[in-house]
């Protein structure tokens, strides 16, 4: 889903529409490249193996992934990611349990309501937070792979991003229409190998965080749409956040490189910046998606590009 346009406030409910959340496929075109069909089993790469939550879930079932990026050297690469039955369900189930504290509605065609608690504004990042939250430890084994790949590699910032950019990108893009907010937990994106705009930027956020990148989610309302800053040295269009450069990701086509956005998402250019932070639940405060209650610390702020 998202972007989201807000609407109205009522009674302290508010009420979003659910956009297209912009599929932009396959770039191979635009970008003049070609070649990047899914490598097959004999092609030559990189594998980094298969990243298994809980501990012993069997690698066997694991949902497997094989992508080109043809920025990087070698360029083909190959992971596997398996999430058990039962922790499958009880991340759905804390979605669902999120939803309900939050009295989310389904209001048809694309809308629905929920009522923010105290702390929490119309940008959903409480409701952000708590989802990368309770999927950190299942994206944890996931991001441990790359991170030995881009050690092992010494990968600069820049190549570390496009080496998660791509794994990402290569997610088959999917609106996840029977979900609360329109949105698939992190862990379920990578699992079922499919997902919308901001649900795949949540779980590059998160991989990012993994290694150490400063990230941040983006949204315009105008275009229905979400996307990743990444503050590294790239070139292409940027957003600035609290005196930082973020280089705009997009996570919903294929071959697009750190730095590119359509044209067209640029007008009207109504980009804000929404700062999710991500902690372990045993380490984080119950905070405002969790009890409805004010969080700690100061209410982060989002600002439109420059």
């Amino acid at each position: 889903m998202n972007g989201r346009t807000v609407l109205t406030f009522a009674a302290a409910a508010c009420v979003f529409v659910a956009g297209c959340c912009c599929n932009l496929g396959d770039l191979g075109e635009l970008l003049s490249q070609s070649g990047d069909e899914e490598p097959s089993e004999d092609t030559p790469g990189v594998d980094l193996g298969v990243a298994v939550y809980p501990e012993k879930t069997p690698a066997s079932g694991a949902t497997k992934y094989a992508w080109r990026d043809r920025r990087l050297e070698p360029p083909v690469y190959r992971a596997g990611y398996a999430l058990g039955a039962d922790e499958q369900r009880d991340v759905d189930a804390a979605h669902r349990e999120l939803a309900q504290r939050l009295k989310y509605q389904d209001a048809g065609d694309g809308a629905f309501r929920w009522v923010p608690p105290p702390g929490c504004d119309a940008s959903m990042q409480c409701i952000f937070e708590s989802l990368v939250e309770r999927s950190k430890p299942d994206v944890d084994p996931l991001a441990a792979r790359f991170k030995a790949r881009i050690q092992e590699a010494k990968l600069g910032p820049l190549d570390a991003v496009e080496l998660l950019a791509s794994f990402v990108q290569t997610i088959p893009y999917e609106i996840p229409k029977d979900r609360p907010f329109g949105l698939m937990p992190p862990a379920l994106v990578a699992s079922a190998k499919k997902g919308d705009c901001d649900s795949k930027a949540l779980l590059l956020h998160m991989l990012l965080d993994a290694i150490g990148i400063d990230s941040v989610l983006l949204n315009s309302n105008a275009h229905r749409h979400a996307m990743l800053g990444v503050a590294v040295p790239a070139q292409g269009e940027k957003i600035r956040y609290q005196g930082r450069a973020y280089a705009f990701v997009e996570t919903t086509a294929k071959n697009a490189p750190v730095g590119w956005i359509s044209k067209e998402l640029l007008k009207p250019n109504d980009w804000v910046v929404v700062p999710v932070r991500i902690r372990s639940p045993e380490k984080a405060p119950k905070n405002e998606a969790a009890t409805g209650k004010a969080g700690d610390g100061p209410k982060p702020k989002s600002t439109k590009k420059r």
